[in-house]
């Protein structure tokens, strides 16, 4: 769908925010890692393969770090690459699993590596992807949502890191991109 409509894909909003700061590369996982990388961007994908799975692991082991994005792909199912475990599905700005209202921002906790970033009311997010509780779940989350709920979680493998942005890279689900 990204062909037809490349605007509105999550590739275009990946890009437009780091092409100023940052060498990008395109490809398949299997292709990327043929090569020096620090950052892995993965923008709803859903299962992974067994093959890109063992890859993956030994990178981020080796201090890659792996950042991912939710969506429709990766709500329907998961798998061992996400730092904490989530619900099935997602939570819908006037779903079953709803808002009154859309959710903003809560401010970052000291803890978080985005504290001291100022929170706007312009972010607001109307699909989320949630995450299991569990006792680890508030030392993993890094950013919350006004109603408590994470929307960034982050979990150390090794020397790197697993990161989960809890919406999409696009603004189907937020206006956060």
């Amino acid at each position: 769908s990204e062909v037809d409509q490349p605007l509105l894909g999550d590739a275009f909003y990946v890009n437009r925010a780091l092409e100023p700061f940052a060498e990008l590369r395109e490809g398949t996982i299997d292709e990327l890692l043929e090569r020096e990388l620090a950052v892995l961007i993965l923008a709803d994908i859903g299962t992974l393969t067994r093959t890109e799975q063992t890859r993956l692991d030994q990178w981020i082991k080796g201090g890659g770090v792996l950042l991912r994005f939710a969506g429709a792909k990766l709500a329907d199912g998961s798998d061992e690459f996400l730092p904490v475990s989530l619900r099935r599905g997602g939570r819908i700005f006037g779903g079953v699993m709803s808002w009154d209202r859309p959710a903003t921002l809560a401010p970052f906790d000291l803890g978080s590596p985005f504290a001291g970033l100022d929170v706007t009311e312009e972010i607001v997010i109307t699909r989320q992807v949630l995450a299991e509780p569990s006792p680890t779940l508030a030392s993993k989350t890094w950013a919350r949502l006004s109603d408590g709920t994470p929307l960034v979680t982050a979990d150390q493998r090794g020397e790197g890191w697993l990161i989960l942005f809890h919406t999409t890279a696009n603004a189907e689900w937020s206006s956060l991109a």
